[in-house]
């Protein structure tokens, strides 16, 4: 591995008819790619970022996690690099898509990890110092759990606050755990061991963003059958104005603290069979309202669409012309031709980040300017010449509540469905940042 090793910068522009967006690559080191393990859309995060310092992680071609830092204000040449370090931890399963690596910087400079789950014990650690590469030992969040929700942990997310404090959420079985960091006091707190129905078959997947208010924004839809993708049924909302105590809908009314299908009304009704896929993503605009990303059948077409709040209701907006349908049925993680999307919003302009093979499987975007009461007009761009395959994005989305800075984590995988694993050789990891 060539630690803290940049090959080149390598600049374009992409040009549509209004708008043109110039892009900066940055290559980090080569990585595992036989699976889209380190490009799955759940990954919270890939990168993050506190101050002047960002860090990355990935598995390398070995498992190993790597974790890497870099200057995003340098004075010379040599902080531009990342500087790279191996850490002694590395994934049990490499065939398996879900065992990500997610990180986040404390207000006070230590980063969380947290990696390789699937129905797996919690695999937690922390640096050793703030900003430091060094990792800790592998520790408990919540040493008192009665629950022993720490046994089966899926898709574990991180999300910080204004104060520093970080939100950690994860699935045991069918139930969403959520625990808070105090940053203060340097300890994990549980906020809740459930918050969602819990049955054997039915599932919640959800979509979680904290806002520069720290409004904690969580969209899920329902799988009636938990190892069937077809069976993913309408949209839910519920917000939370204090660190998720309490739940409201998007009207500020003051809901439950538990979710149950029979009686959780849907912001919208999307059929079974529809490929409405799972685990994507959502935002907020500056007056705190909602804007989920998502695909699914319409017209017998899967397209893209962005479910948003008006103040009023919610509103469907359909993104794309596709012409090719495909079909969301199997076990495990699958192949699909589109990557779940990542919608950004920020003071003035909305972003759609996705992939598409009708596009040559290339970074794309989807972008609107935001203005008050004008219509979303949406064009688009590609922002890579090359092929990513089976990309998804990840975004550091520290580093874009705090500037509006859109930097984007890039890798060429591969996967191929039923938890099936290629005989690709390693990619190079990438950082592209997007200027306007």
């Amino acid at each position: 591995m060539r630690f803290g090793l940049f090959l080149f910068f390598f600049f374009w522009f992409s040009l549509t008819a209004k708008a043109q967006f110039k892009t900066e690559i940055v290559e980090v080191d080569s990585a595992f790619s036989k699976t889209s393990v380190n490009t799955t859309i759940f990954r919270c995060n890939a990168l993050t970022s506190l101050g002047d310092t960002q860090f990355i992680a990935f598995y390398d071609p070995e498992g190993y996690l790597v974790l890497g830092k870099r200057c995003l204000k340098p004075k010379n040449k040599k902080q531009e690099r990342f500087v790279l370090k191996r850490s002694r931890y590395r994934i049990f399963n490499k065939t398996d898509a879900h065992n990500v690596i997610s990180i986040v910087l404390d207000g006070k400079g230590y980063l969380h990890v947290a990696f390789d789950h699937h129905n797996s014990p919690l695999k937690y650690c922390k640096s050793v110092a703030p900003f430091s590469l060094e990792l800790g030992k592998l520790q408990s969040m919540i040493p008192d759990d009665i629950f022993e929700t720490e046994k089966k942990v899926t898709y574990p997310e991180f999300y910080s606050f204004k104060n520093g404090d970080l939100f950690f959420v994860y699935r045991c079985n069918n139930n969403i755990v959520m625990n808070r960091y105090l940053v203060e006091e340097g300890k994990w707190i549980r906020v809740w061991n459930n918050i969602f129905e819990n049955q054997i078959f039915l599932r919640p997947y959800w979509q979680i963003y904290v806002d520069n208010r720290d409004i904690i924004h969580v969209s899920w839809l329902w799988r009636e059958n938990a190892y069937d993708p077809q069976t993913n049924k309408n949209l839910y909302y519920i917000c939370s104005k204090d660190y998720g105590k309490t739940w409201l809908n998007e009207r500020g009314d003051t809901l439950g603290n538990y979710f149950r299908r029979v009686d959780t009304k849907p912001i919208m009704e999307i059929e079974r069979n529809s490929n409405f896929i799972n685990q994507t993503s959502m935002a907020s605009d500056i007056n705190g309202r909602p804007y989920i990303a998502t695909y699914f059948r319409k017209d017998s077409i899967t397209n893209y669409h962005i479910i948003y709040y008006d103040g009023e209701k919610f509103r469907d907006i359909t993104l794309g012309n596709r012409k090719e349908d495909f079909s969301l049925s199997g076990m495990g993680t699958l192949y699909i031709p589109i990557s779940r999307p990542k919608i950004l919003v920020g003071k003035k302009m909305i972003y759609f980040l996705f992939r598409d093979e009708d596009l040559g499987s290339k970074v794309s975007l989807y972008y609107s300017k935001l203005e008050a009461d004008k219509p979303l007009n949406f064009k688009l761009v590609n922002l890579t010449k090359d092929s990513y395959q089976a990309w998804e994005p990840a975004v550091d989305i520290d580093l874009w509540k705090s500037s509006e800075r859109l930097d984007i984590f890039l890798q060429k995988t591969y996967q191929i469905s039923n938890e099936k694993i290629s005989d690709e050789k390693p990619t190079m990891v990438k950082v592209l940042t997007l200027k306007k």
